[in-house]
């Protein structure tokens, strides 16, 4: 118990490793009021648990959405191929995933498949450590009071890093 105790504490003081999913999401409001403006939005979404169900996810989610263009305070996710391969997965492969939060948290980053999918800044700092994983598929028909809200898009990454999720 002693040592559990010393090792929590350490992890605590030396800043704890997150864990989190960026999963890409697909997000179409058939019909109610608009979310975010959009009734429909698709792009990377930032999240503790991969398995999506409706109570929990349905709007609920940022959407970073796809853009050719990341650069600056242009926020989003690019891909590298941006290639459109449908569902499941919709960008496929993943070979470069840049992502820009503007002045939310966590920020600018990229993970790079030739780095070992390491997530680094703008200086070049690593800011993560990432592993692909495609293996959790999000297919739901969702309904919250008039709102009918369908959900498709796939895991693409779990996560360790010490960088700030909202």
């Amino acid at each position: 118990m002693k040592i559990s105790a010393i090792v929590f504490a350490a992890a605590a003081a030396s800043g704890v490793v997150a864990d989190f999913w960026i999963s890409y999401l697909q997000n179409n409001v058939v019909n109610g009021p608009l979310i975010a403006g959009n009734r429909y939005a698709e792009g990377a979404v930032f999240v503790k648990d991969p398995q999506f169900n409706c109570d929990r996810d349905a709007g609920s989610h940022y959407i970073w959405g796809n853009t050719d263009d990341v650069s600056g305070d242009k926020v989003g996710m690019r891909t590298v191929p941006g290639k459109d391969v449908g569902f499941p997965l919709f960008r496929d492969p993943l070979d470069v995933v840049e992502i820009n939060t503007g002045s939310n948290q966590p920020g600018h980053h990229t993970i790079y498949k030739d780095r070992g999918y390491a997530m680094v800044d703008l200086a070049g700092n690593k800011t993560g450590q990432c592993k692909l994983n495609r293996n959790f598929v999000i297919n739901l028909d969702c309904y919250r009071g008039d709102e009918h809200i369908i959900m498709k898009g796939s895991s693409m990454f779990f996560c360790q890093s010490d960088i700030g999720l909202n």
